[in-house]
């Protein structure tokens, strides 16, 4: 695919207000979590109960994920964009609450409270793809996808930076706290956020399920239900693996928790750089030939992850991460190809059925793991390469055509 004529930059889609204000927004709200999700909740978890507490989250996790976001998504095809990510913020903040209180007993009951954090953070995410694609020009779509990235990449630097120093100096309760106050600061930068589709809903209930009938049957287009059967494989091969990271690295490697937050934080440059790469690389080569690309590197890598002796194989993490950052192409591709009143819907439905499709795989690792904590790794490496046979299938089936998204008035602005 060749490149887009008169594409807008970074600097351009950076002068629109509303983007600004999601974005900084995003910041907030990513910076409170990003410890949480990306290793402190499964550690704690995990000195609570085992790895089998750890594999219950992550399949309760799946399971509300699998059904929040197209709820979420539907609701904002028929109401807004805005009140969705409101309404999730906070659902963060009662959660970090609930936590700050139930943590210190080591009870249990903790993932019910970890579950609603990390679910509702994700429910947002169709509603936040759809709001930022809809908010840049079609040539430019592939950027807008990284600028969420980078935002969370810089969040997810500072989160660990900031919250890994206050691990053991404070204790879990003030932590949680902490995050929940943050969470609800960026309450105030998402009520600044301009809708990209407002929408009169008349004719009740009962055309309200229509709608979203209508937005669900799209999916049967070969397209995209294709795309959805490569979203659910990967999501699947991903998730026997990612939830075990910061384990392997604490009992394989023997990382405390302060080498594994400053470990996380050096990644957290290495993906800045590639969330900026990626913008362009795909906007030029197209968003299959992006998801190609990114399969193909991320073989070899994940088993010298597995196999490779430390701090090696920390390096090879951060090249995982690196190539991770094209999947932005992966929010491009059904963004480019839905209309503005289904795309909501059809986001929230990719994320949930990838949630759901991924609800067995933590069984699948913790079972790899009891075997040989590697081959938690080694399997998913193995089964990559079927993800992308289906990828060279779908660039054979054409999209149909679709109309530019309905934010012409933001996008005036550039």
């Amino acid at each position: 695919m060749t490149p887009h004529r008169n594409s807008v930059g970074y600097l351009a889609l950076l002068r629109n207000g509303s983007v600004r204000a999601l974005l900084l927004g995003y910041f907030l709200n990513s910076f409170a979590v990003a410890y949480l999700i990306g290793y402190y909740l499964n550690i704690t978890l995990a000195s609570i109960g085992g790895p089998a507490l750890l594999g219950l989250f992550a399949t309760i996790n799946n399971v509300f994920a699998g059904i929040l976001p197209v709820l979420a998504g539907a609701f904002s095809d028929l109401h807004g964009r805005k009140w969705v990510i409101l309404t999730c913020v906070l659902s963060e903040g009662i959660g970090l609450a609930i936590l700050a209180f139930i943590v210190p007993f080591k009870n249990t009951l903790v993932i019910l409270p970890a579950a609603m954090v990390t679910v509702a953070f994700m429910a947002s995410s169709p509603v936040m793809v759809s709001l930022m694609g809809e908010s840049a020009p079609r040539n430019a779509v592939g950027k807008a996808m990284s600028l969420l990235f980078l935002t969370n990449s810089v969040a997810g630097i500072l989160s660990y930076l900031t919250f890994g120093s206050l691990v053991g100096a404070v204790g879990e309760h003030c932590l949680f706290l902490l995050s929940g106050f943050v969470v609800l600061g960026s309450f105030l930068f998402y009520l600044r956020v301009s809708e990209t589709l407002k929408r009169n809903v008349v004719g009740g209930f009962s055309a309200q399920l229509g709608g979203m009938v209508k937005g669900i049957r799209l999916i049967k287009e070969p397209y995209l239900k294709l795309f959805m059967i490569y979203v659910c494989f990967e999501f699947f091969v991903s998730s026997i693996a990612s939830p075990f990271v910061p384990v392997f690295l604490r009992t394989v490697y023997s990382l405390s928790l302060s080498q594994i937050s400053w470990l996380y934080s050096a990644i957290g440059f290495v993906t800045l750089v590639g969330a900026f790469i990626a913008g362009y690389v795909v906007d030029r080569i197209g968003s299959l030939n992006s998801l190609i690309l990114r399969d193909s590197l991320s073989v070899p890598f994940l088993l010298l992850f597995a196999l490779a002796p430390f701090p090696s194989a920390s390096l090879f993490l951060a090249v995982l991460a690196f190539i991770e950052q094209l999947n932005v192409a992966s929010s491009r591709y059904v963004v480019e190809n839905t209309i503005p009143e289904h795309r909501g819907i059809v986001l929230g439905f990719r994320a949930s059925l990838a949630r759901l499709s991924a609800v067995p795989a933590p069984s699948v690792g913790a079972i790899l793991w009891g075997f040989n904590p590697k081959t938690t790794f080694i399997l998913p490496a193995l089964l990559t390469p079927v993800g992308i046979g289906i990828l060279l299938v779908l660039r054979k089936v054409r999209p149909l055509a679709v109309r530019p998204s309905g934010s012409e008035d933001l996008r005036k602005s550039f």
